[in-house]
């Protein structure tokens, strides 16, 4: 059953698109709808026995650009997130807001205002800076919760880039946070890319009122990320997070992710990603604490034009856990056919934030059909 919020974003939604129709008149062909069909059925054999779940899910995207002059450009998108998925033991659905988007572009700069996904940095499997967003490696749709905020984007002449946000009314935890945000208090942020020899080094502050129940606390978080192309790619996440509250262990927070790729030229090519990220949490910035470490690596090859291999491995030295992930796809026009298969700890884990259609645990095999339009 839809929530009252969900219900009003859904009228929202269709007074947007009944404004939308009204624009069309005056420039239709700026009008645009198309969206997104996909199916899944999973098997999965877990503590000696097999669990079945499958699902459908739609996402259908209404967009309208218009053009202000020969260099500036306004455009409104609206996505919507409608899904049933069925499980051994229980069924869900829901239709919520996904996406709404109004974008101002200039020659150098963005504003960008609504429920929208913010992301950034180099690392693609172990992530310290999956702030705002819990893409899930795994996930061929790469699904992931938006937040409601404005973001302004400036491209200097040298390449540089300038982020700044803020984020206002969010509910739900975001990335590796423990608590979520006080939904009345807004939270802040911003980003410097600049370019340096082969590549680009970036730092990002944030700073927002934290939620956990019976209190709340102020939490600030800065990082360093950088990457460099050199015939072989090399990239770094740090993250210092600073939570000023008296928690045992949980003052500070430490992340750093160490990555780099290369494709050797073998067949048609086959791409090699390995990235290990080192994360502690203590009462004082430079005692380690509690600490936990995990390796990623990811191979992909495609076999012709139609098809592709992909594989990606984790292992958590803590837990001594492995992740296995192995997945096979066909695109053909506007479909997709994705075949996983999979072996976990029976006793699962931590390690992918946004399961969405995916286990955690056991073993088995995936089929997902996805059909764009």
């Amino acid at each position: 059953m839809m929530s009252g919020i969900n219900i009003n974003r859904i009228h929202a939604f269709l007074g947007f698109v009944a404004m939308i129709m009204l624009l069309s008149e005056v420039n239709a062909q700026e009008l645009e709808f198309k969206g997104q069909l996909s199916g899944w059925g999973t098997g999965t054999r877990l503590h000696d026995k097999w669990e079945k779940d499958f699902g459908l899910r739609y996402i259908p995207q209404l967009s309208y650009s218009y053009n202000l002059n020969e260099d500036d450009l306004l455009n409104a998108e609206v996505l919507v997130n409608s899904y049933y998925a069925s499980g051994i033991n229980s069924n869900s659905s829901d239709v919520k807001l996904y996406r709404a988007i109004l974008r101002y572009t200039g020659p150098q700069s963005e504003v960008q205002a609504g429920l929208q996904k913010i992301n950034f940095g180099p690392a693609q499997l172990l992530r310290a800076l999956m702030w705002f967003d819990s893409v899930d490696p795994r996930d061929p749709l790469k699904l992931t919760e938006g937040v409601y905020g404005l973001r302004y984007k400036y491209s200097f002449i040298d390449n540089s880039i300038l982020w700044l946000w803020g984020l206002y009314g969010n509910k739900s935890k975001k990335g590796f946070e423990a608590f979520p945000s006080r939904r009345d208090v807004p939270e802040f942020g911003g980003r410097i890319q600049l370019p340096v020899l082969n590549g680009e080094v970036a730092a990002t502050v944030h700073t927002r009122k934290s939620d956990a129940g019976t209190f709340s606390f102020r939490e600030n978080r800065y990082a360093l990320d950088g990457r460099w192309d050199a015939g072989v790619g090399v990239w770094f996440e740090s993250v210092l997070q600073n939570s000023l509250v008296s928690l045992p262990g949980f003052r500070w927070m430490k992340l750093l992710t160490l990555g780099g790729d290369y494709t050797f030229p073998l067949g048609n090519g086959i791409y090699f990603l390995m990235e290990h990220m080192y994360s502690a949490s203590s009462d004082r910035v430079l005692s380690p604490g509690s600490e936990g470490q995990v390796s990623a690596l990811m191979a992909t090859y495609p076999v012709g034009v139609l098809d592709n291999l992909a594989l990606q491995e984790y292992y958590s030295y803590s837990d001594k856990k492995l992740y296995q992930y192995y997945q096979v796809q066909r695109t053909h026009d506007n479909l997709i056919i994705n075949l996983a298969f999979f072996h976990y700890p029976d006793s699962g884990g931590n390690l992918f934030l946004n399961k969405n259609a995916f286990a955690a645990a056991g073993y088995g095999v995936q089929l997902m059909l996805i059909f764009n339009h």
